[in-house]
């Protein structure tokens, strides 16, 4: 290829970028959303239909495999667990360290009663746990999604490694859709919020199929998912 041809052909794809770049800074300008307001109305129509949502999300939580507790409050919370740890016989339990797990002591109460506290700095040990137990930072109405946010109190393993994920979940959480969750999240984050990354999404227990479309369930993941409903 001579000299010419080379520096005709740079030409042309320099022109060219150049022509993406203004295309792409305009759209970037002209399509920029006011997501602190869109929350606000988003907000305000998920409270709107809270109760038509909290029945919705029942109802697609029981069509995938979950089992739900609806409790009246914490203590009734506490009681359901207490139920479930003798039915099961569990043994071991990890939990997060999330500010609301913290207010209502359930950590202590669960060791008190004779439960062994996994601490969630080892994967292989949190594995071993009969039960991990967790909040749910945001859960999605139409599919039954959990929603975790992980950070270094509410590691992943805990409702990934044992064989029983417990979550705790209260209404206020409740999205309609994943579209009212991402404009949630980049509202925190435009409020400067400090978010991670890294967030789980769970629709029931582990499930795996294989070619002839046999469903086991807890092959990759836990086997059963409770969710614990504070109404």
């Amino acid at each position: 290829m001579s000299n010419s041809s080379r520096e005709e052909i740079l030409h042309t794809i320099r022109k060219r970028l150049e022509g993406v770049g203004r295309d792409e800074k305009k759209i970037s300008v002209d399509t920029k959303r006011n997501f602190r307001s869109e929350t606000e109305e988003v907000q305000k129509l998920i409270d709107e239909s809270q109760s038509a949502l909290i029945t919705q999300f029942i109802d697609e939580l029981k069509n995938v495999n979950t089992n739900v507790i609806e409790a009246g409050g914490e203590e009734k919370a506490k009681s359901s667990l207490q139920d479930l740890i003798k039915e099961k016989e569990l043994k071991s339990f990890a939990i997060w360290e999330s500010q609301f797990l913290k207010e209502i002591n359930l950590k202590q109460e669960l060791k008190d009663s004779g439960l062994k506290l996994i601490t969630a700095k080892n994967k292989n040990r949190i594995a071993k746990a009969d039960i991990g137990i967790t909040e749910v930072d945001y859960a999605i109405a139409d599919t039954g999604t959990l929603v975790l946010i992980a950070d270094k109190n509410q590691p992943r393993s805990v409702s990934l490694l044992p064989p029983i994920h417990l979550a705790i979940m209260r209404p206020e959480n409740l999205a309609r859709n994943i579209n009212d969750l991402f404009i949630i999240l980049k509202s925190k984050l435009e409020a400067s919020e400090d978010i991670t990354s890294c967030m789980t999404f769970i629709t029931g227990p582990s499930r795996t199929a294989d070619i002839e479309l046999s469903l086991t369930l807890g092959v990759h993941g836990p086997k059963e998912l409770y969710v614990v409903f504070l109404l």
